[in-house]
């Protein structure tokens, strides 16, 4: 297994892998140039809309290493990547897409933790 690195994916837990979680989810990945010229390898979190800024959509990234987390409108464009990603600019729509993060995390947090407590009979 020398190709496979030790990574700490999104899943909370420390294994080697390489394109495959422990937790079942297949991520999408996205490497990001930031302003000083470094990339950033993330897994993408997933893509939303939120009531307050109806038209827009969002999209949420975590950094590989699981040390940074990023969040941008995304728009599909017709460029050669399909799509395109922009700064939030104002803070009150920041804090209404953190806001909905927040609750989009809690509302699967409390559906993992329903499926944890569901007790599977044998059916024999």
């Amino acid at each position: 297994m020398e190709d496979m690195e030790k990574k700490n994916c999104a899943c909370g837990h420390e294994h080697e892998h390489d394109e495959d979680c422990c937790c079942g989810h297949d991520h999408q990945y996205m490497t990001l140039m930031l302003e000083d010229n470094t990339e950033v390898k993330c897994i993408v979190i997933g893509t939303f809309e939120i009531e307050e800024y109806e038209g827009k959509e969002y999209i949420a990234l975590v950094s590989e290493d699981g040390e940074e987390s990023f969040v941008y409108e995304y728009a599909e464009t017709d460029n050669e990547d399909g799509f395109e990603l922009r700064n939030i600019d104002s803070d009150e729509e920041f804090e209404a897409v953190i806001a909905a993060i927040d609750e989009i995390l809690d509302d699967e947090e409390e559906w993992d933790e329903d499926d944890e407590d569901y007790d599977y009979e044998d059916e024999d």
